[in-house]
């Protein structure tokens, strides 16, 4: 584990192969428990990175097992961040459909990243996306005592 300004960082680096989704599930989980986050922020942050793994595997690299997925969690004591890189085009997050529109409710995808941004306290998207950097705090900001 390398020690930055910022944190502890742990990285990993795996095949795109959906197969290997229970590797980013067992380090996500491990590094939650140690953090010491509670049940339900666990639970959140659990989905969010599968999700933002599986997004990077299956669309952003179209499971090419010669491409790798780039997963980074920066480990602060207050916060985790995980970053999310993949070798894909990237995509405009402005173009991604509304999971909640009604023409859109029994569609059998397309509620990944709604379902990051709702898990995580902040999300955003870089080098045109390509990268998805999640942050999560042990007590969300706004209860933070000031």
């Amino acid at each position: 584990m390398d020690r930055t300004p910022d944190g502890h960082v742990i990285s990993l680096d795996i095949p795109s192969s959906m197969q290997l989704v229970y590797v980013l599930d067992s380090v996500i989980s491990q590094i939650l428990k140690e953090m010491g986050f509670d049940d339900e922020s666990r639970e959140q942050v659990n989905l969010a990175v599968i999700e933002a793994g599986t997004n990077a595997i299956k669309h952003g690299n179209k499971e090419d097992v010669n491409k790798r997925a780039r997963f980074e969690f920066i480990l602060n004591q207050d916060k985790l961040t995980v970053v999310v890189q993949d070798g894909g085009a990237g995509f405009d997050r402005n173009s991604v459909e509304n999971p909640l529109n009604p023409e859109n409710l029994l569609k059998s995808s397309g509620r990944g990243i709604f379902l990051m941004e709702t898990c995580m306290d902040a999300v955003t998207y870089e080098a045109p996306g390509t990268t998805v950097r999640m942050v999560k705090y042990k007590k969300s900001p706004s209860n933070k005592q000031k």
